[in-house]
């Protein structure tokens, strides 16, 4: 039955320094420290309630949906998670965050599903000040600017693809004349900063991955396997290329 009191708020005392942002350097080890929070909430001995969708038929919980409206599980959040698919840390924490909401106002207080719902919100409050807390300040937005304007040029293609469509959306992209593109970063704000920022952060993600993928194997292996990889991609796409364009 839905609890008629208000839905529960975050829990006070957070750092109160900018949360948003993030160096691309420093987005892995951020990641696997949220990583490692998630896992102690999952492993606790109420966590197996919160690890999958509510399932609203077997419990006939026909209200459910009328009641939550944005229905959130830890075990969607590991997957997000895993995926890549939070474009910052913020974006996570509240996914966690409405997990635990969502029992608290379905429920009410002293419930089973409430009260685990409280316990592991302070537990997740507690491990996500002691992330924050180790975030560095954010650089000025001109310090910010600079170091984009100096690193997107060196970003795989797909991703300076979708670093020119952010920046078509602020107005911020000049097609010269003879095709070559140029971006206006001054007209980035700092939302839009973050966007790109990301796009770093996606760029050195891929490295980590490939790094730990090969490593076992001895670097030297790796490298020339990894340049066989490329290799082989590469005359497959332009093998693709010139069927479409005979087509």
């Amino acid at each position: 039955m839905p609890s008629q009191s208000s839905p529960p708020v975050a829990l006070p005392g957070l750092p109160k320094k900018p949360m948003h942002h993030l160096a691309a350097a420093d987005l892995p080890r951020a990641l696997e420290r949220c990583h490692r929070l998630l896992d102690k909430l999952l492993q606790h001995e109420d966590g197996w309630v919160f690890a999958k969708p509510v399932d609203t038929h077997s419990l006939e919980l026909r209200d459910y949906l009328s009641v939550i409206a944005e229905p959130m599980d830890l075990g969607t959040v590991s997957r997000r998670l895993e995926l890549r698919r939070y474009p910052n840390l913020l974006c996570f924490a509240k996914d966690v965050r409405r997990t635990f909401s969502n029992a608290m106002t379905y429920n009410n207080k002293g419930d089973d599903v409430y009260e685990s719902a409280a316990k592991l919100s302070r537990i997740f409050e507690s491990g996500w000040a002691s992330i924050l807390a180790a975030l560095p300040s954010p650089p000025p937005v001109a310090v910010r600017r600079a170091r984009l304007k100096d690193e997107l040029p060196r970003l795989p293609v797909d991703l300076q693809g979708k670093a020119v469509v952010i920046m078509k959306d602020i107005g911020g992209w000049i097609q010269e004349v003879d095709g070559r593109v140029e971006v206006d970063f001054d007209k980035a704000d700092e939302a839009t900063l973050d966007k790109l920022e990301w796009l770093l952060a996606l760029a050195t993600i891929r490295k980590v991955t490939i790094v730990s993928i090969w490593s076992p194997y001895g670097s030297d292996l790796g490298s020339i396997i990894l340049q066989c990889l490329v290799a082989i991609l590469s005359k497959a796409i332009i093998f693709i290329a010139m069927l479409f364009s005979v087509l």
